[in-house]
Parts: structure tokens; sequence; C-alpha cells
């Protein structure tokens, strides 16, 4: 007697977004990633509810007060900022192209605001996501592997060309 697909029951072990449960820093956040419960329109991990004059709003944590962080430190590269896209290419990657095609890395420049559709070669002190999602699960619609916020900038130069 076989058994047909219908009636197999099949556990989802992927975590939210594809970020690891043991990412996130709250344990509650952790059981909502563990549980998939937002794929049903259930709860999302670190979204959080506050009032705003006078309603209910939900919203979701900076990624630092969502999930653990690496220690800062000083961090070299290209940065292409474009519509939807934040792409962060470490020098020490050796990336031969930087661009939202291959990219990896999401950058959240959260003390300045540059102007999009640049590239620049940027030294800066940040701290990056301690675990890294797969294929996804940081950045615009988690598409990026990991996030890198910036704590302070070194040096920021506009290039010529966004692949240079």
């Amino acid at each position: 007697m076989g058994v047909s697909d219908e009636e197999v029951a099949v556990f989802d072990v992927r975590p939210y977004g594809d970020i690891p449960y043991m990412a996130y820093i709250n344990p509650i956040d952790q059981q909502i990633a563990l549980s998939r419960s937002a794929a049903d329109g259930g709860e999302v991990p670190c979204m959080r509810e506050k009032m705003v004059d006078g309603e209910a709003v939900k919203t979701r944590l900076p990624i630092d007060q969502c999930v653990f962080m690496e220690p800062a430190k000083v961090w070299h590269g290209r940065w292409l900022n474009q519509y939807e896209h934040s792409v962060f290419c470490p020098t020490e990657a050796d990336q031969k192209e930087c661009n939202g095609a291959n990219a990896d890395i999401w950058l959240t420049p959260r003390l300045f605001d540059e102007s999009n559709g640049k590239s620049y070669r940027i030294s800066f002190i940040g701290r990056k996501t301690r675990y890294s999602g797969e294929p996804g699960g940081y950045g615009h619609l988690s598409s990026y592997v990991s996030e890198i916020i910036v704590d302070r900038v070194i040096s920021i130069e506009v290039t010529l060309s966004p692949v240079e």
C-alpha cells in the first residue's frame, strides 16, 4: 500500500524570511520564526505595536534591535546605492563586480542620506548581522544574505561608474 503526496505531512524547518531562528534576540521572535506563522498571515518576528496619533500601528524594529550583530569594525569597499538596492562589496571579498545581481550584503547608512543611483568608495565603522540568511533574509524584499549598519563614516567618495 503506497502513500500519496497528499497524505504525507511536511514540516518546513526554515525560519521566517530565511533568517535562522537563533539570530533573533528576543525568544518570542525566535518562536515566531520557528513557527513560520507569517507565511499563513500570522505574526512576523520583530513586529511591535505602538500608538501613533491614538491609533495602534505595527512597526518593525530596527535590525540591530531585532537580531544579534557582530562587534563594530572598520569596513572598506564599494557601495552601490540605487532604487531598492543598497549593495556593499567589501574590498577583502575581492569581487570582480559590485551590483545588485550578485549582492550579498545590504548596507544601511543610518546616519546619512546619499543620493540614489550612485556608486561610492567608502570606509566606515559598522556592525554586521551575526547570522547569515540563506538564501536571503535581510534588506529590501529580504533578498540579501546579511546586513551591515553604518555607525560612523570614515571616508566616502563618489566613483565614476556603478561597477568600477
